[in-house]
């Protein structure tokens, strides 16, 4: 079960981060900008819940570096495709470092 709420607070991570992305985009205040802002805050209330659920049954050395790397690279990918943001050689080099990273951190 821990597995499942760290997978969800990474899920929610990355939305909201890419929801304050579009709204920060958006000049002054108009209410689009604060649809996107508030939802965006109220994913990340459901990201931090299941965050912590997960650390009720999953140690600290292990989901967080899990719940960082998977959101980086969730958060990049959701830029390449939602907001068209580009990836570098230079970056795509990280992302893999970090999934190599992942599978052994989980395989631990």
């Amino acid at each position: 079960m821990g597995a499942l709420f760290l997978t969800l607070s990474v899920l929610f991570n990355a939305v909201a981060n890419t929801l304050f992305k579009l709204g920060a985009d958006i000049e002054a205040f108009p209410p689009k900008k604060v649809t996107l802002l508030g939802l965006g805050l109220f994913i990340g209330l459901a990201n931090t819940l299941c965050y912590i659920k997960a650390l009720e049954k999953i140690d600290l050395g292990v989901a967080y570096p899990i719940f960082s790397a998977a959101s980086i690279i969730l958060i990049a990918l959701l830029s390449l495709f939602f907001l068209k943001e580009g990836i570098s050689l230079q970056k795509a080099a990280g992302l893999a470092t970090l999934c190599i990273g992942l599978f052994l951190i989980w395989k631990s």
